[in-house]
């Protein structure tokens, strides 16, 4: 791709500490799926685990690509390469779709079979190691184990999605072809009404909030905790079983967490805790979702009617072209298996995968809080993986280093980072369904998108950054976020809309929007910059604009 210009530096954001062949790359920014600055733990996270985990299905299943994560003053970029003269890449490219394509049969039986039973093994690993059983050597080797079993999910994690994608891809092609182009909501809505992870989570979500709709004692006790500052010791669960209803309220929100509380994260972040960690955030969502009565069923019920209409749409446009009809039927067919896993994924690999390891590393956290060499459990977060390896073994206080990192962490948080690191494209090609090209509007009070979830809605904005926020959001609010991810399931519930900075249809934000009948446009450049909290807004969920009015 030709480049107009290089960025190798500023003074803000210096790159003094690579070759200059790693700035022959073009790096570009991960701001959807981390985009805050990552304290040293997490950020070893990203690049050994994250980022190292492509290149596995690449090799596996004869691509050329390589893909490299970095991470430069807090924040993430990912570095691609075809590994080819520019000539032969098309051949490549169109090479690895039909390798993807190939994936799409065989994705049924190797989640099933394979990607669950392995993913259960991994986690019960992690869960079971005994931490403050075992010898400073013992330990470090148990640590370093733990990486590469998280390795492992997430290189499972890739190959399990190569065919949901893709046939989701084509599903919207072969859509295209029948009905028209641009309507890409349309065809995705084909696969929306069936019970998965997601609605799982709404359900329980649901019951929960209607038994502090049947207590008001319950839920002024729920609304007192969530009100609190929150820390991992703050939810008292005795408290709420003195209320009316609170002992079987604290059973069932127990039971929720055993079962979905891996659920929490904002985004790729080691140091965000979970649900099951730090309750609060869920709490704080309840009271809004209990002045709400409850409408799963009825909301399934009505996807499964519009995709039953589209797809009889496309089975009368078809009706004289049957070798399209059959192909159109068979990639339904599996589409509706399938992609679920477009999401379904995030939630059994990306989700719990983090929340595993990092169970693992804040009980070794306070192994270390006793030993004296950090003070708080979280301290932890503000070492990397190989300087954990060494305090577990040497036991000297690490006090100065914390300190030093945190403070370097909360200078990083006042950055702007440059979206490209080394050639900075002239232009990033045609559009992409998970990460749409970002569109900057030349209409004044009004922001360009990708229209994500069919509908046209109006109402104030609520700017959300993190699971913190979640209490601020009422019925019929306009939710603003950088993107989300199955933890965002409390606000979807509530909300009237979502915009999202980032983003494509097969976005995070997209999949779970639909899901929720939500109106959504998603990579909307800045949004949650341009956006005022509380600012009246007219999004078009089909149309990608966002009326500031």
């Amino acid at each position: 791709m030709a480049a107009q210009a290089s960025f190798t530096g500023s003074p803000e954001f210096p790159i003094d500490d690579v070759d200059a062949a790693v700035l022959e790359t073009t790096w570009e920014w991960d701001d959807m799926h981390m985009p805050f600055p990552l304290a040293p733990l997490a950020a070893d996270y990203t690049v050994r685990i994250l980022g190292a985990s492509f290149n596995h299905h690449y090799e596996r299943f004869g691509g050329t690509q390589t893909l490299e994560a970095r991470v430069w003053h807090g924040y993430t970029y990912f570095g691609f390469s075809w590994n080819l003269p520019a000539a032969e890449e098309d051949a490549a490219k169109a090479r690895w779709t039909e390798a993807v394509r190939a994936r799409i049969a065989a994705t049924p039986a190797y989640w099933r079979d394979e990607a669950m039973p392995a993913l259960g093994r991994i986690y019960s690993s992690l869960d079971a190691v005994p931490v403050d059983e075992l010898a400073p050597e013992a330990l470090v080797a148990a640590w370093r184990e733990a990486w590469a079993l998280t390795l492992d999910a997430w290189r499972i994690h890739f190959v399990s999605i190569m065919g949901p994608y893709q046939v989701l891809e084509d599903l919207s092609d072969q859509y295209a072809a029948a009905i028209g182009a641009g309507r890409d909501v349309e065809a995705l809505s084909l696969i929306r009404g069936d019970v998965h992870e997601l609605e799982e989570v709404e359900s329980g979500i649901e019951a929960l909030a209607a038994m502090l709709a049947a207590s008001p004692a319950l839920a002024a006790a729920v609304a007192t905790q969530a009100s609190g500052v929150a820390d991992e010791d703050r939810l008292d669960r005795d408290a709420l079983r003195a209320a009316p209803g609170g002992p079987a309220f604290v059973a069932a929100l127990d039971d929720f967490l055993d079962l979905h509380g891996h659920l929490g994260q904002n985004h790729d972040d080691l140091a965000a805790p979970s649900w099951a960690e730090l309750p609060i955030g869920l709490l704080r969502s309840l009271g809004q979702r209990a002045a709400r009565p409850g409408g799963a069923a009825a909301r399934l019920e009505e996807l499964n009617e519009v995709a039953a209409e589209r797809a009889a749409a496309v089975r009368a446009a078809l009706a004289d072209r049957p070798i399209e009809l059959a192909r159109f039927e068979t990639t339904l067919a599996l589409a509706r298996e399938i992609g679920y896993l477009t999401e379904g994924h995030n939630y059994w690999i990306d989700r719990m995968a983090q929340a595993r390891l990092r169970g693992l590393v804040t009980r070794i956290g306070r192994r270390l809080v006793r030993a004296g060499v950090i003070d708080r459990v979280d301290d932890v977060f503000f070492l990397g993986a190989d300087d954990v390896a060494e305090a577990i073994l040497d036991g000297a206080p690490r006090h100065a280093i914390v300190g030093e990192r945190r403070a370097e962490l909360e200078r990083q948080r006042t950055i702007t980072p440059p979206r490209y690191i080394g050639p900075i494209p002239e232009d990033t090609g045609p559009s992409d369904r998970f990460d749409s090209v970002r569109i900057e509007s030349t209409v004044a009070n009004e922001l360009r998108g990708t229209g994500a979830s069919a509908g046209v809605v109006r109402g104030p904005a609520r700017v959300i950054l993190s699971q913190d926020d979640f209490g601020r959001v009422r019925q019929g609010d306009i939710v603003v976020a950088p993107s989300s991810n199955p933890s965002w399931v409390p606000v979807f519930t509530i909300a009237g809309g979502l915009v999202t900075n980032t983003g494509g249809v097969l976005s995070h934000a997209a999949v779970v929007a639909r899901e929720f009948g939500l109106p959504a446009v998603v990579g909307a450049v800045e949004a949650t910059s341009k956006i005022t909290d509380g600012r009246l807004v007219e999004i078009d969920g089909t149309a990608g604009t966002v009326r500031l009015l």
